[in-house]
C-alpha cells in the first residue's frame, strides 16, 4: 500500500464541517486502535511539540478520562482527548477510526452537518484493509516503547 490508510480518506472526504465541532467527542474512547503507521505519525507529532505544547499534552494525558453516561454506565475517553476543552491533542494525526467519525453511515454525524459520506462499498473496502493491519490502543504502543 502506497500511503497509510489514515491518509487515504483525506482526499475523499470533506472535513470542513468538523472544524471547531465537538459533537462526536463521546466517540473518542480510550481503546481507539492505532495501526503502526498511525502510531508512528503520532510519535513524530509528539516529538515536534514545543515545551509548552508537550506540557499541555502531558496534562491532558493525566486527566480523569471517565465520563458518566448515567444509570451507572461510564466510558473512558482517549488519552489524547482534552476533557476541559473537549478537543483532540493529536487531531492532525488522528487514526483512521477517528477520521471516519461522522463520515460513514454506521458512525453518522450526530448533528447532520456532513453532507458527503464515504460510499458504503468504499468504506467497507477501506475497513477490510484496515482490519488486516495489526492495531492496538495507545496504551499498548506506549508499553512497547518503554520496554524496548
Amino acid at each position: 500500500m502506497s500511503e497509510p490508510l489514515y491518509l487515504a480518506v483525506t482526499t475523499k472526504l470533506n472535513f470542513s464541517p468538523c472544524n471547531g465541532c465537538r459533537k462526536c467527542s463521546l466517540r473518542c474512547s480510550s481503546e481507539v486502535p492505532f495501526a503502526p503507521t498511525e502510531w508512528a505519525a503520532v510519535s513524530r507529532h509528539i516529538e515536534t511539540l514545543s515545551g509548552d505544547e508537550l506540557e499541555a499534552l502531558r496534562r491532558v494525558e493525566h486527566q480523569d478520562k471517565t465520563v458518566d453516561l448515567g444509570d451507572g454506565v461510564t466510558v473512558a475517553m482517549c488519552r489524547y482527548f482534552d476533557m476541559e476543552t473537549e478537543s483532540c491533542m493529536i487531531y492532525s494525526v488522528r487514526p483512521l477510526m477517528c477520521r471516519l467519525m461522522g463520515h460513514v453511515e454506521w458512525m453518522p454525524c450526530p448533528i447532520d452537518k456532513v453532507e458527503r459520506v464515504l460510499p458504503t462499498a468504499e468504506a467497507l473496502h477501506l475497513m477490510e484493509a484496515y482490519a488486516g493491519e495489526m492495531r492496538q490502543p495507545a496504551s499498548e504502543w506506549i508499553l512497547e516503547s518503554q520496554s524496548a
